[in-house]
């Protein structure tokens, strides 16, 4: 090993007032004595401290620095390191706990919480430096602030410093320099003003384990969001005199939107072959069409779109984020709010009531009957019992939880001694609106739908044509309560996605219709701490929870990248207690069965007209091969036969939906309906936005021929097999079914119905090929 103690010289250029040299030492924790931190230490002659940390893979912390005035000590952490115990109690001894300094870092909730997790250590007259600015902690502005305003620091040097955040792969003068920012901007602090200190030491280790489980798997996610996103849009675009470029998005998910603080719009043009390429100002926005600032796009044969920059923070990150740290700051009491309890402090739950609980509310629900399991699911929504202020209902595809769900607000609602506000809500737009659906096919009328302009406006209102008279579209809210109450209309039930509740937008609504029951839908896909911010915000009205979801179908998103990621289905104490409904409806018999007996050890049963094998049918497609396309999979042939099939049931007239593992395989399918003008609005979907839908037959295109990819995760794979209610068609590869993925359940669905089933794809071509003969109507 080179000598761990060459020190070397950086010269901040963060401020035009300092134009001196700063003496780095850097250390590793092997080589750490307390004489070194001694030496640190007689620089420091005004009892301040800046720090910073780095972050290496899976924001796990492997440097910290520690500024005085004219000096900066850089330790560099590691799991391995020989003398762990020892070295970092005397870091700890002679620093992190040392009452006599207080340490400021800019983020200081992060690394408070990360020291505990990935080290045992804790720190105490800690201060978080971004917190002591009103601005949002995600701006530049903020790290302006706090270091004296932007009359005093050099701006652009800042932005340059902070742009990789916190990240070990800077160069190591990039942390040393934010440990002196961070001194820095404790000196330019009011002197009167106490600033809120952390001090792990006053949290158990219970309550440690939770704060720094959630804060970093809120930073797990923040990096799985996209650098980059290219922009969808239609091929034809508008010039105008004055430079205005306007173009129309195609694609919801890829849509153009306002750019964030640290986002720019990209426009590349082609024109005679040769390529350019220039940042572009959003001027206006309106739903699918977009207008650029731009110059020269006039001349422009061909326009591509790219959004670079990750998006900030939504209204619910950045509420779930403050929370958090106003209770590692001891300013918040969320640990003691009895559903935080309930959730992840099992031990500290408030103990069942010894009084007898109200008489219960009746089921009333006579659109159809109710099986067993379906009724006992209501009921224990309905109940007061104290035991049962925290429901889980596991409900498996086709098992009605939807109707589950409605049975219990028509019970409620026809129940005059209830006083419950009933709030259904889902992580996506898609669910609520299914959910509404559901009470609309009832007959129930009689609620709001609260729902993002953005998501609505010129992108999905056709979806809401049943229920168009119970939206309230975002611009739409108002904030006075006259107003608010003719929206309502009077309606005690509230439906909204997670997300909306954290907008402060709809605090009239709240006020009005205080949420004294939360009914989450596909909450097996939520993240369990992305309820903080509602727990907090409703802790004063909230009386019960229930959770509706499935741990066998999709799980909370980035699960399959960040592996700790857990749902409330995830939490034993929780998972114990759920409700199991145990009779799906939506598959045919042999399709039922073979989910029955694969995912759910044979617990569900299928009640279903369909018995015969031919409802399900697998397509070779031997000649396709997988390829790997921009970020995504497809398989070209594929999307041929998929086409061809997709031809022949529009003009049979049967009521189908495409679905597929991959984007680029979706996209590829859409463009090809397109170009063959078969019907593709609203027809082809990617697995994972599918979950929770349905329709008569389903076509699934499954791409892969040499490796496994996709069908290696049960989860999504039945979420995949699941969606058909008549019939379903596999497009894929015979070999890639008997080899590679002879282990998969699509490969025991394959052998259950037996080799009937499969098709050449040349007889998929032919004018008298009929799919589904024997079940179709």
């Amino acid at each position: 090993m080179s000598n761990p103690r060459t020190a070397y010289t950086i010269q901040p250029a963060i401020s035009p007032r300092h134009a001196g040299h700063v003496l780095v030492t850097p250390v590793h924790e092997d080589h750490l004595t307390p004489a070194i931190l001694k030496d640190f230490l007689t620089t420091v002659v005004d009892g301040l401290i800046g720090v910073a940390p780095t972050y290496g893979e899976q924001e796990t912390l492997n440097s910290i620095a520690f500024a005085s005035a004219g000096r900066v000590l850089a330790v560099k952490l590691s799991p391995n390191c020989r003398f762990a115990y020892q070295k970092r109690q005397i870091l700890q001894s002679l620093i992190l706990l040392n009452k006599s300094y207080k340490k400021y870092a800019f983020r200081m909730d992060k690394l408070a919480t990360s020291l505990f997790r990935d080290y045992s250590l804790h720190i105490s007259e800690a201060v978080d430096i971004l917190s002591m600015s009103p601005n949002a902690r995600h701006l530049l502005l903020t790290i302006v602030d706090v270091l004296g305003g932007e009359f005093k620091v050099n701006k652009s040097n800042v932005r340059q410093l902070f742009s990789k955040e916190e990240s070990s792969k800077a160069d190591r003068s990039v942390v040393a320099t934010q440990a002196w920012a961070a001194y820095q901007a404790a000196l330019c602090q009011p002197i009167f003003v106490a600033p809120y200190v952390i001090d792990t030491k006053l949290f158990s280790s219970e309550e440690l384990i939770f704060l720094s489980k959630t804060i970093h798997d809120a930073e797990l996610l923040r990096s799985l969001k996209p650098t980059a996103v290219r922009n969808d849009i239609e091929s034809g675009f508008d010039v105008s005199q004055n430079n205005k470029l306007s173009v129309q998005s195609s694609r919801y998910k890829t849509r153009i939107m306002r750019p964030g603080s640290n986002q720019v719009l990209r426009v590349e043009m082609t024109q005679d072959d040769r390529t350019s390429t220039v940042n572009a100002r959003l001027a206006h926005l309106n739903g699918r069409t977009a207008q650029l600032d731009i110059s020269g796009a006039s001349r422009a044969e061909k326009l591509s779109i790219c959004t670079i920059g990750r998006e900030d923070p939504t209204a619910a990150e950045a509420l779930r984020t403050s929370i958090l740290l106003k209770v590692i700051q001891n300013k918040d009491a969320f640990l003691s709010i009895p559903f935080a309890q309930d959730i992840w402090f099992p031990n500290k739950a408030p103990r069942s009531s010894s009084t007898s609980p109200p008489d219960p509310i009746p089921v009333v629900f006579d659109h159809r009957p109710l099986n067993n399991s379906q009724r006992n699911a209501v009921r224990a929504i309905l109940s007061d019992e104290s035991l049962k202020r925290v429901v889980l209902i596991q409900g498996p595809p086709g098992t009605g939880k939807t109707t589950v769900i409605a049975a219990a607000v028509t019970s409620i609602a026809s129940c005059r001694d209830s006083d419950h506000n009933v709030w259904l809500v889902a992580q996506s737009n898609v669910a609520v609106k299914n959910i509404a659906e559901k009470l609309a096919d009832i007959g129930f009328f009689d609620f709001k739908l609260l729902v993002s302009k953005d998501f609505h406006f010129d992108w999905h209102e056709h979806l809401y044509d049943k229920i168009n008279d119970n939206v309230i579209r975002s611009d739409d809210f108002v904030d006075f309560a006259i107003a608010a109450e003719r929206l309502l209309g009077g309606s005690r039930v509230i439906l909204c996605t997670l997300g909306m509740l954290s907008n402060d937008r709809i605090a009239v609504f709240t006020r009005l219709v205080p949420p004294s029951l939360f009914i989450f839908d596909e909450a097996s896909q939520i993240e369990v701490g992305d309820y903080i911010p509602m727990l907090h915000r409703f802790q004063n009205s909230t009386r019960k929870l229930v959770f509706i979801g499935d741990d066998k179908q999709l799980p909370p998103y980035g699960q399959s990248d960040i592996e700790s990621l857990q749902s409330v289905f995830e939490l034993p104490h929780l998972r114990k207690r759920a409700l199991f409904l145990d009779t799906q409806y939506r598959m045919p018999v042999p399709i039922g069965n073979i989910i029955s007996r694969h995912v759910y050890d044979g617990r569900l049963k299928t009640v279903h007209r369909i018995t015969t094998e031919a409802c399900c049918r697998f397509i070779d497609v031997p000649q396709g091969r997988e390829e790997f396309r921009g970020r995504s999979w497809v398989n070209e042939e594929q999307g041929k036969v998929v086409t061809a099939l997709a031809r022949k049931l529009e003009a049979l007239r049967y009521s189908y939906r495409i679905i597929t593992p991959y984007d680029g395989q979706r996209t590829l399918i859409e463009n090809s309906l397109k170009a063959q003008n078969v019907p593709w609005e609203d027809k082809v979907f990617n697995v994972d936005s599918f979950q929770g839908n349905e329709d008569d037959f389903i076509v699934i295109s499954l791409v892969r021929t040499n490796r496994i990819g996709f069908l290696r995760e049960l989860r999504r794979v039945n979420v995949m097999l699941t969606r058909c209610k008549k019939g379903m068609i596999i497009c894929t590869n015979r070999g890639f079914i008997n080899g590679v993925g002879s282990e998969s359940l699509v490969a025991v669905l394959a052998k259950a119905v037996g080799n009937e089933a499969w098709v050449l794809w040349k007889q998929v071509l032919q004018p008298n090929y009929r799919p589904f003969s024997l079940v179709a109507p």
